[in-house]
């Protein structure tokens, strides 16, 4: 890779290693450039691919990027991420492969992949973390030495049109709660409504999560939606501050209650020993959690009763973080009960609720009450 030592105000020596010669001797191109530090390392880069090939041996030239990502990257990360990230990738793999697959690794250009994935197809969202995962391995074919740097720098994403979430206010809350009261499904709604955690984590809930002397729940998995199967162990929740205690209301402890004393009546159905009901699933068969399909059908039917918008499971965790941001909540009691690894994320997330800043009128106002005083 090109050194790039400054040798004055915006004056900078690039040196690239050529091999040896003959006689053994090392060789080097140098030339002396003037500008910034970013743009001398960009020449660097440019005289590392241009001079460099020659030298580098069949090993780096013969890779395309079908060859990288399905034969060095994908095998190497699998037990880098978990076992979710690690499916995503092979999915993302599998859509690069037809489009950008035929590119040579060495001496690829941001150009030549910002070309190529004109034929990546697919919304914008979908794409944009296609592209991300692109990224990452490219970057670590820079780590790795086989790319004299990171072809993907100056690379344009896909433009995602940034969507607010649904959310219901806190007086539509509780009319969704009075509709869905009829329903199956009931409990793990309200819970879901009172806490504002995951469904995943909702789902992944067992009995001995349950703590009624304290009157509290506590987060410590979450489960697959998707294929109703828990996440391996060492990634049970999301992040590491997904793991967390909710302090729950008398009404829904009751109803907790209750659904544990009809589980009690049952567990001789269910294949796990009598004594062990700390290790029953709170919402399921027992082993087995019960589907996302069921829940979403029951809130949108109890929407529907209710004559509120149709909003989708997730927004319901929204729905309660916007909740406790116009009451006044700190954000870093949000982000505790939400789950978020910082409260910046809670920030990230919810900025349009922050932004809600006062008139001119209002302040205006105010300052005519003090002077009134």
């Amino acid at each position: 890779m090109a050194s790039v030592r400054r040798r004055g105000p915006n004056k900078y020596e690039i040196r690239v290693y050529l091999g040896r010669d003959a006689q053994g001797k090392k060789k080097y191109h140098s030339e002396m450039f003037y500008g910034t530090r970013s743009q001398a390392d960009r020449r660097g880069a440019e005289l590392d691919v241009s001079l460099r090939p020659r030298v580098v041996g069949p090993r780096a030239s013969a890779f395309t990027l079908k060859d990288y990502l399905e034969k060095r990257w994908f095998p190497a990360v699998k037990d880098t991420v978990s076992q979710r990230t690690y499916e995503t990738y092979a999915w993302h793999v599998q859509r690069l492969v037809p489009v950008i697959g035929h590119l040579q690794l060495y001496g690829l250009t941001s150009g030549d992949l910002q070309e190529a994935l004109k034929n990546l197809d697919g919304p914008p969202l979908t794409r944009k973390k296609i592209i991300g995962t692109l990224r990452t391995a490219l970057r670590r074919a820079a780590g790795w030495k086989l790319i004299p740097y990171d072809p993907t720098e100056g690379l344009l994403m896909p433009r995602v049109p940034r969507k607010r979430p649904k959310v219901l206010n806190r007086e539509q809350m509780i009319e969704l709660l009075e509709a869905l009261k009829p329903y199956k499904h009931y409990l793990i709604l309200r819970l879901l409504i009172v806490t504002g955690m995951r469904l995943g984590e909702a789902l992944g809930l067992k009995w001995a999560d349950v703590d009624f002397d304290q009157g509290t729940i506590t987060i410590r998995r979450s489960i697959d939606t998707r294929k109703r199967r828990f996440k391996p162990e060492g990634d049970e929740t999301k992040t590491p501050g997904s793991e967390r205690t909710i302090k729950m209301d008398k009404e829904t402890l009751d109803l907790l209650a209750a659904a544990k004393r009809e589980r009690l009546k049952q567990r001789t159905k269910i294949k796990v020993s009598p004594l062990r009901i700390d290790d029953i699933l709170v919402f399921g068969n027992g082993t087995r959690p019960l589907g996302e399909d069921a829940v979403r059908k029951t809130l949108r039917r109890a929407l529907k009763k209710a004559d509120l918008p149709r909003i989708r499971v997730h927004d319901l965790r929204h729905s309660v973080a916007s909740i406790l941001i116009d009451a006044g909540v700190p954000l870093a009691t949000v982000a505790e009960l939400l789950g978020h690894s910082t409260p910046s994320t809670t920030v990230s997330t919810y900025t349009h609720k922050l932004r809600k800043a006062k008139s001119a009128a209002v302040l205006l106002d105010g300052q005519a009450d003090r002077q009134n005083t």
